[in-house]
């Protein structure tokens, strides 16, 4: 299990075409190992850096899936959406981590 993390700004005007993205992208997800886990808006406390105004986590089945609907977004020509409608974007991948596993088993 992989999770990607989307920290991003939406562009002011272009609220619409983000919309489509999202529609779009999300039909790109079938017979894929991924869903989404939780999404956020509007940050309550600015921490240190610069504060994105909305987030995402989703989560796929291995770096496998992840790749699949990256190819997926690139043949039909999605990304060019998303890059026109957001700016600030942070996009990484990580391993899942059982962090209460680790904090009980590391002396």
């Amino acid at each position: 299990m992989v999770y990607a993390l989307n920290l991003y700004d939406i562009i002011h005007g272009e609220e619409a075409t983000y919309r489509q993205y999202v529609k779009l992208a999300t039909q790109q997800l079938k017979g894929i190992d991924a869903k989404p886990i939780c999404s956020g808006t509007n940050p309550i406390r600015s921490l240190k850096g610069n504060a994105r105004q909305h987030m995402l986590v989703m989560q796929f089945g291995d770096e496998k899936d992840f790749d699949l609907f990256m190819h997926r977004l690139e043949e039909q020509n999605l990304h060019m959406l998303r890059e026109s409608s957001t700016e600030n974007y942070i996009w990484t991948l990580f391993d899942n981590w059982d962090l209460k596993k680790w904090a009980v088993n590391h002396k």
